[in-house]
């Protein structure tokens, strides 16, 4: 019969097994999957690294016993956890949260199954969470978290990275109503500037995805083969670009943002939240277009050379 001695550190922890082989054999593998479990993801926990046999008859041993730090990042806490402390404060970081555990903690795409898979598997799956799914997905593009890897799968970001693990740094779950519940002072605004703080808001959150807008028609090219014969440099050129498909090719007189903005979005194109201002700069700054209103945007001089000239491979 032999003894054997097994010692694991983590930080400050440290722990130490020793006595009869079996046993301790048996306990390190229960430290391993439940103890331990979240530490030691990813680590080789075989007995080859960590075990030194003592043969009561025998002098010859195994590797001596090593000491073991583990990193942080992998001690990030189990699904169950996160929705026990409810660490998520919208549906939207809800999504990207399972998104960074579906895919490894980012090192793979995902699809929309894989979210509603994870969805099933904490139990928080209804009707209202998948048909809002496609607005959720959406509006984390939006703001930088995903990107598309193809027209089905995507990709958490390095700015999602860093969202996701905020989230899970947090301690206790944040709400949108503890800042609401601080009481304000009681200012009164005259009705016209009511009226025009609410007629703002509305032209601000006016971009629309146009339903009807068939970017793959039948007997002519459709956009993700127009796209493919420009070496697209920035979002600029894709904006130049995809008014040219429009006007070229579909033969749409009057192009509008929201027509601009549907065919970013069919694309999978990364979408800033401040595209509007990305589109008055693309006028004022680049000279690549021109228009009176937003509905009716047209190339210049300049944008059509660009696209004519500088992007075409």
């Amino acid at each position: 019969m032999s003894n054997l001695r097994i010692k694991l550190k983590y930080k400050s922890f440290e722990i130490e097994l020793e006595g009869d082989q079996e046993t301790v054999k048996n306990e390190f593998h229960d430290i391993k999957q439940n103890g331990l479990g979240n530490i030691v993801n990813g680590v080789d926990m075989s007995e080859n690294y960590y075990i030194e046999a003592n043969e009561e008859k025998d002098t010859k041993k195994l590797p001596s016993v090593e000491t073991v730090d583990f990193e942080e990042k992998d001690a990030l806490p189990a699904l169950r956890e996160i929705v026990l402390k409810q660490l998520p404060s919208s549906e939207t970081e809800w999504i990207l949260i399972y998104a960074f555990y579906s895919t490894s903690y980012a090192t793979k795409s995902f699809n929309l199954n894989d979210i509603i898979s994870m969805y099933e598997s904490t139990k928080r799956l209804t009707a209202s969470h998948r048909s809002n799914l496609s607005n959720n997905i959406k509006s984390l593009f939006r703001k930088g978290y995903l990107a598309a890897q193809n027209e089905d799968d995507y990709l958490v970001s390095e700015d999602g990275v860093n969202h996701a693990r905020e989230i899970l740094n947090r301690t206790h779950s944040i709400t949108s109503r503890s800042n609401s519940s601080k009481k304000k002072p009681n200012v009164k605004i005259p009705a016209e500037k009511k009226r025009n703080k609410k007629s703002t808001s509305k032209k601000a959150d006016s971009l629309e995805v146009i339903d009807d807008l068939n970017l793959r028609p039948q007997g002519e090219e459709s956009i993700f083969d127009f796209f493919q014969k420009y070496e697209v440099k920035s979002l600029a050129d894709k904006i130049i670009l995809t008014i040219t498909y429009l006007q070229d090719v579909l033969q749409i007189e009057k192009i509008s943002i929201n027509h601009i903005y549907t065919a970013l979005y069919i694309l999978k194109e990364r979408i800033p939240a401040s595209f509007k201002q990305v589109v008055i700069n693309v006028k004022n700054r680049k000279k690549f277009i021109k228009y009176d209103t937003l509905d009716d945007i047209q190339l210049t001089t300049i944008g059509s050379n660009r696209v004519r000239i500088d992007i075409t491979k």
